[in-house]
């Protein structure tokens, strides 16, 4: 495949009726491409678009990626792009390189929402051919920050981002629920700190319930990190019972010291929400 900068006239978002594919196909039709948004459909050539357009993007549930991709595979010739905006990458990137388009795994690091300026992206270039910097360039023209990665390494960190994260958020919910908690009364007395993190909370379990459900099921770096931060826990929870103050002086310290220096940035950045929360809370009170 020759390498180099090649510029596509056209792209087709096989699932570009979702949310996600709709919010992209402003983006394209910015840059001049022909844009072509495909819904479900059991023509595996989506109308001949498949083999017509320049770059093809699946962009459909977790669970039906590989089978869309299997689907379309024989209508893909060297000359295109093939690429999937899904959260895993692994599974979808080893049944693209099955066909003979050229290959970027893409996963866009957030929900639908107005803008993706100041949003990150991560590309997984596997058979890029002349496609890379067009690709790339796209994301940065729309104010994205890339980054690249082999598909193994981004599932192992999505493992922490978005496996363990969700994780937290679920079971915290859930416990508020099984132990019947005074919801009203709780975030009554938080602290716009608290309060930062209830909004996290919220956004994460306000989401869509069967995506949410896949991140955890599909990644399968997710279990062992999971299984880990269950020990963890099982750990802590052992010097609460025994009220261990020194054991849990020990889990507390190291777990800081692993942070190094990020958490003093990070606690200047935590600072920054809070005051803005804290200003949200203010006005809030004063329309009330």
């Amino acid at each position: 495949m020759p390498q180099g900068t090649h510029t596509p006239e056209s792209v087709l978002l096989i699932g570009g009726t979702g949310r996600m594919g709709s919010m992209f196909a402003p983006l394209f039709t910015a840059d001049g491409l022909r844009v072509h948004l495909a819904g479900p459909s059991d023509d595996p050539t989506y109308g001949g678009l498949v083999s017509a357009c320049d770059v093809v993007i699946v962009s459909v549930p977790i669970e039906h990626t590989t089978a869309v991709i299997g689907r379309i595979s024989p209508h893909l010739g060297p000359g295109q792009l093939l690429s999937d905006f899904t959260s895993i990458k692994a599974e979808p990137v080893k049944a693209m390189l099955d066909t003979r388009a050229c290959v970027i795994g893409c996963h866009p690091l957030f929900a639908p929402m107005p803008s993706a300026a100041g949003q990150n992206v991560v590309l997984c270039p596997e058979r890029p051919g002349p496609f890379a910097d067009w690709y790339s360039g796209f994301f940065t023209r729309h104010g994205m920050t890339v980054s690249v990665m082999a598909p193994e390494e981004h599932d192992e960190a999505m493992a922490f981002i978005q496996g363990l994260t969700h994780f937290i958020n679920i079971a915290f919910a859930r416990t508020l629920q099984t132990r019947g908690a005074n919801l009203k009364q709780v975030l009554q007395v938080c602290s716009p700190v608290y309060q930062v993190f209830f909004s996290i909370l919220c956004r994460i379990l306000s989401g869509d319930a069967g995506l949410y459900s896949q991140i955890q099921l599909a990644n399968p770096h997710n279990y062992p990190v999971l299984e880990d931060f269950l020990k963890n826990g099982e750990e802590m929870l052992a010097a609460v019972g025994g009220s261990d103050q020194e054991q849990m002086y020990r889990i507390f310290t190291q777990a800081a010291e692993f942070l190094g220096e990020y958490k003093h940035t990070a606690r200047r950045d935590s600072d920054f929400l809070i005051e803005r929360m804290t200003e949200f809370l203010r006005r809030e009170r004063q329309d009330d």
